[in-house]
């Protein structure tokens, strides 16, 4: 019986990880070529619920829920050709914090440190256009 379950135990360990596996890939997909860049700040939203899914202490899940937020508002706004600079820097600050936290997967602060990337330069581009 004991003999079971830690069997049970390993198979289920292995399709966690295989699952976390296509997670990676899938993103890694979804930023492959330009097309990312109409839904940046909607993509950036699911890294940030990947990542920190199940995670967050409460204080943090206030401020990641808000910052959640103000990335579909900056996604809503996009779409309907409107800007928000500084809605962006506070998103930005965020995922500082967030990119920086030891109890992240270093995957995972890597990923957080490319989306922070990402819009650092998004917001440059749009900047110098206007």
């Amino acid at each position: 019986m004991n003999r079971i379950f830690t069997l049970s135990v390993m198979i289920v360990a292995l399709g966690l990880t295989a699952a976390a596996q296509d997670w990676y890939h899938q993103r890694d997909e979804r930023f492959r070529g330009e097309r990312w860049r109409s839904h940046l700040f909607a993509e950036v939203r699911t890294d940030l619920d990947h990542v920190w899914n199940g995670r967050a202490a409460d204080r943090e899940r206030e401020r990641l829920a808000r910052t959640e937020q103000e990335l579909s508002q900056l996604q809503a706004d996009l779409d309907h050709g409107r800007w928000d600079n500084g809605i962006l820097n506070d998103v930005i600050d965020s995922i500082q914090k967030s990119s920086n936290d030891e109890r992240l997967a270093p995957r995972d602060r890597d990923i957080l440190a490319d989306d922070l990337r990402r819009l650092h330069e998004f917001q440059d581009q749009h900047n110098r256009k206007h």
